[in-house]
């Protein structure tokens, strides 16, 4: 029988065994004959940069008798893995820099691989890099192994890409509840205390202050205290500002109480009836949405009205409509990023009625020139649209400029910039043949979608940064037009 131990432990219980199963620097193959014997997963690859592992490894395959269930493969990283029928692939014991540079170089983990990662050093760098580079972290669990504290990571390429807070790229989404969770962060929160203290003795004032910060945002976490409305709204504020909302708009807290203590949090793009009864039905104290639930004024009160819902229900809204639209790596940024553009640095945004600070689309360039009509069904496969209306505009596409939502009268601000196309939605006859006359593509991938994708990235990052509460999409809230085809 084999016997693994804690560190590996941890690491086989995030095994998905939905495929082929590939250890990369594998040892002694412990793991993957430890999930063979356990049925976890029917194959397995087990990979090693050395020959020696690798001689030490077939030993362990004649042991047990499953020469014919791991195949020994000698590869830098994943350059020589075959990735045809891999499920999982998991990199246990080597630094998090090294980690991140084994995904970087290796494409096809971005097609539904489940990583398995268990970073002995810099697990921050990782943490951070993977967000970075549109991975998110599904799970993370602390373990003691003798004297030491280990962390193991499963994570998957999501496609969305965002920043998380210092405290998360620190502590992680550790459970604190678990003794192994609490001691890891106990051990976390010490480093930063003496990183600030040997800063404050150097005369670093400043550095050693936000150390400080950072230390008292670990234990209001540790201790609970995070979990306030107050403390969510203060996180979005800090990249959406509430104060740069449109005159006509009305975004913020528009129900509820900021001191309301959460555990579920429903996030969706529209509040409707249907909306507030899921957030209901599920437990949601708070609900976050783009569109404001209280719009236009309210002349008359009603049972069926969403936001008389919600107060019957004890629940709290906070909306972030244009704050989150103007914001830098907001809601244009967003869709820009996931069709595959990157920001064109140097030309300023697409501006809306506010200023030049701010901007309700961007413009981004592509490493690939696109043919119109392949631009068109990468939109609708990476928005899930039943349709994409567009004009074709008679050149290839390199720059194209973004606007989620109802952006068709900024086509004359698209034109300006020198774009070769514009994505937005909502877009009038008239806009349609001035985007004909003016030789533009221009792409109509409806309201909700264009914007729905925002919401999904701000749940993400919610989830993220905060780790003792659930955040969750809406179900309920769908496409409300029907199409013919």
């Amino acid at each position: 029988m084999i016997t693994i131990d804690n560190r590996l432990k941890v690491c086989a219980d995030m095994v998905s065994g939905n495929g082929i199963v590939c250890d990369v620097g594998t040892d002694h193959a412990y793991l993957p004959a430890y999930l063979i014997e356990n049925n976890i997963c029917d194959y397995a690859i087990a990979s090693d940069i050395n020959e020696g592992p690798l001689k030490f490894a077939q030993q362990t395959l004649i042991k047990y008798h499953i020469e014919d269930k791991i195949r020994l493969l000698k590869s830098d990283g994943l350059k020589n893995i075959p990735s045809e029928n891999v499920s999982d692939v998991v990199i246990a014991g080597m630094g998090g820099e090294t980690i991140a540079e084994i995904i970087s170089a290796t494409q096809w983990l971005k097609s539904g691989v489940n990583l398995v990662l268990q970073p002995m050093t810099r697990a921050g760098y990782l943490r951070k890099w993977l967000y970075n580079n549109g991975f998110e972290i599904a799970e993370e669990k602390a373990v003691i192994q003798d004297r030491f504290i280990y962390t193991a990571i499963r994570a998957f390429y999501s496609g969305y890409k965002f920043n998380i807070g210092k405290v998360t790229e620190i502590a992680g989404r550790i459970n604190i509840e678990t003794d192994a969770g609490m001691k890891y962060c106990q051990n976390q929160l010490s480093k930063i205390n003496n990183i600030a203290m040997g800063l404050s003795k150097a005369g670093k004032t400043e550095d050693s202050q936000e150390y400080q910060r950072i230390a008292e945002r670990l234990t209001i976490m540790m201790e609970g205290k995070m979990n306030l409305v107050s403390e969510i709204y203060t996180y979005i504020d800090s990249f959406a500002p509430f104060s740069t909302q449109e005159k006509w708009d009305n975004s913020g807290l528009l129900t509820g109480s900021m001191n309301k203590k959460v555990s579920k949090v429903l996030v969706t793009l529209d509040i409707t009836n249907e909306v507030a009864d899921e957030a209901a039905e599920i437990g949601a104290e708070l609900i976050i949405a783009h569109h404001p639930v209280i719009f236009k004024p309210l002349y008359s009160l009603s049972e069926n009205e969403p936001s008389c819902k919600l107060l019957k229900s004890g629940i709290s809204a906070i909306c972030v409509h244009t704050p989150y639209d103007v914001a830098e790596g907001g809601m244009s940024d967003i869709l820009m990023n996931l069709v595959g553009f990157e920001k064109f640095e140097g030309i300023l945004e697409i501006t809306g009625q506010r200023n030049k600070s701010y901007g309700f689309g961007t413009i981004g360039v592509a490493s690939q020139e696109y043919q119109v009509d392949e631009l068109a069904k990468k939109l609708k496969n990476v928005l899930g649209c039943t349709v994409v209306r567009y004009t074709d505009g008679g050149k290839p596409i390199k720059k194209a400029a973004f606007c989620t939502g109802s952006g068709g009268n900024l086509i004359e601000a698209a034109l300006n910039q020198g774009a070769d196309a514009y994505i937005t939605s909502e877009v009038k006859h008239d806009q349609w043949l001035l985007a004909k006359q003016r030789g533009i593509s221009m792409f109509d991938c409806g309201h909700f979608h264009t914007e729905n994708i925002g919401m999904i990235r701000l749940c993400k990052m919610l989830a993220a940064d905060f780790s003792n509460i659930e955040f969750v999409m809406s179900e309920v809230n769908k496409d409300p037009v029907k199409y013919v085809l």
